[in-house]
């Protein structure tokens, strides 16, 4: 009985301390696409007893856009025909996007959310 109140007590004691470790949901803000394009990317390339193969390639979706004064590029693989793709984000368009560390998100239309590793960003005095 001990070991059953002392597992208890040392849950509910962590447990408000767990909560903190998950940071908030970002938050979407208005942004413009400044660019949108698809590229073929070479992604890796093996050698197999000194003779190099060629490289793997594979067709990466880029879109920029410009958040809190700041133009964020990101990249994502396009994972079959039916997913999402740079031409759903064309350029122009005011979208909902947000920064989580070192990925963009971008709301789709539909209201699906797609995640994309960042790749650049520029702060208004570098470009200027």
């Amino acid at each position: 009985m001990n070991s059953i109140r002392f597992s208890l007590a040392w849950v509910l004691a962590v447990a408000p301390l767990a909560g903190t470790a998950y940071a908030a949901d970002p938050e979407f803000k208005a942004a413009r696409v400044t660019e949108s394009r698809e590229y073929e990317r070479e992604t890796t390339r093996a050698s197999v007893a000194g003779v190099q193969l060629p490289p793997n390639k594979e067709w990466t979706n880029r879109v920029t856009v410009t958040l809190d004064e700041e133009r964020i590029t990101g990249e994502w693989p396009r994972e079959s025909s039916r997913s999402v793709t740079f031409e759903d984000f064309p350029r122009g368009r005011d979208i909902q996007a947000a920064v989580k560390r070192n990925q963009l998100l971008l709301k789709h239309p539909d209201g699906t959310v797609v995640t994309a590793k960042i790749v650049r960003r520029v702060k208004p005095d570098e470009h200027d």
